[in-house]
């Protein structure tokens, strides 16, 4: 009796703590998937990252067996999403849709990359770069 008692005193702080966890949990969260400093690229220097990323996406792709190959892939092409993220916001469009927290589809990377070529970014490498539209 005593002890339900305390627990029922000590629920209102324990519903309040489990509360304020949860809430600097997402803000962490939302903060490392959305990082303020990368919107703050010229986007000049975020059309550079895009066709440098992309060309070594392409060089590793077609390169024979390597030690490592799919992680090296993996990890190169989640660093070209969250550029095409920065991108998408810079530029207005609609960033790609995400399967999880490590897979894009390249559907969805040849949609973007198509919708930021329509707004005058062209990430392929050796073309030009960052034009007004």
């Amino acid at each position: 009796m005593a002890l339900a008692l305390v627990l029922m005193l000590c629920l209102p702080f324990l519903v309040r703590a489990g509360c304020r966890f949860a809430r600097n949990q997402w803000e962490r969260i939302a903060v490392q998937r959305h990082p303020a400093g990368l919107a703050a690229y010229s986007i000049e220097r975020v059309a550079a990252d895009l066709r440098r990323l992309r060309l070594q996406l392409e060089l590793r792709e077609n390169r024979p067996g390597t030690t490592g190959k799919g992680m090296r892939m993996a990890a190169l092409r989640r660093a070209y999403v969250e550029v095409l993220c920065v991108a998408c916001r810079q530029l207005d469009v609609r960033p790609p849709q995400q399967f999880g927290q490590l897979e894009t589809p390249l559907t969805e990377i040849y949609r973007v990359e198509s919708e930021l070529r329509a707004r005058g970014l062209d990430v392929r490498p050796g073309r030009p770069g960052w034009r007004a539209a």
